[in-house]
């Protein structure tokens, strides 16, 4: 956690569009997002490593009550401030949805009704020590709902390269550690560059995952 929450607090603060932050959702979620029905009443979402939160206000924005977290406590309050920015510029006092932030360990996160019915992955598990990757696949097992619920992964960095964070990805590894949970893919291409954050382009693989019946 130290070293996350140095980076936030780092040279007075980490800014929009320094280091991992992107200033903003990624095209590629916001078109999946775009393609998806209305949520239902009630439909919930988590981003784990959620940063400033972009993605969850994303998904309040259209009817989910998502919650973002992330180790350093320095990112859940730039979260909530940017959330109440966004919002106060919307000229609203609340999303249709709901967006929420917290420090809680994903790997100690017990599902709630049911488990939520949409989980995004893109710069979480790239992030985490490899020796938690499996562990990882089973929370998301554990959290997902089981029918309907949706795991979404924005596969990044593509890459053969020892090290990290980040650390490399390709859609053999993510699918190694799902499968055997007992995801399936129900779609898993590279995703459109000109939809990539700049320098990201080329390196991403959008992949949708449910839990085969």
């Amino acid at each position: 956690m130290v070293v996350w929450e140095d980076m936030w607090q780092r040279d007075g603060g980490l800014k929009p569009g320094q280091a991992f932050d992107a200033k903003g959702s990624s095209k590629v979620l916001l078109q999946v997002l775009n393609s998806k029905p209305a949520p239902p009443a009630g439909a919930s979402a988590l981003v784990p490593g959620c940063g400033r939160g972009y993605d969850v206000i994303e998904m309040a924005k259209i009817g989910y009550a998502a919650v973002g977290l992330d180790i350093a406590p320095t990112a859940v309050e730039s979260a909530t401030r940017y959330n109440q920015e966004t919002l106060a510029a919307a000229g609203l006092e609340r999303w249709p949805g709901s967006a929420a932030f917290s420090t809680d360990d994903f790997f100690d996160l017990e599902p709630t009704g049911g488990g939520f019915d949409l989980i995004y992955d893109y710069t979480f598990l790239c992030a985490i020590d490899p020796s938690m990757r499996e562990k990882w696949a089973s929370c998301m097992r554990k959290l997902i709902k089981p029918q309907g619920g949706e795991l979404i992964t924005l596969i990044f960095p593509l890459g053969d390269y020892a090290g990290g964070p980040p650390h490399a990805m390709s859609k053999e590894l993510v699918s190694s550690l799902l499968v055997p949970q007992g995801f399936e893919a129900t779609y898993m291409e590279p995703a459109d560059p000109s939809l990539s954050h700049p320098g990201r382009e080329n390196k991403e693989i959008l992949a949708r995952w449910r839990l085969a019946p």
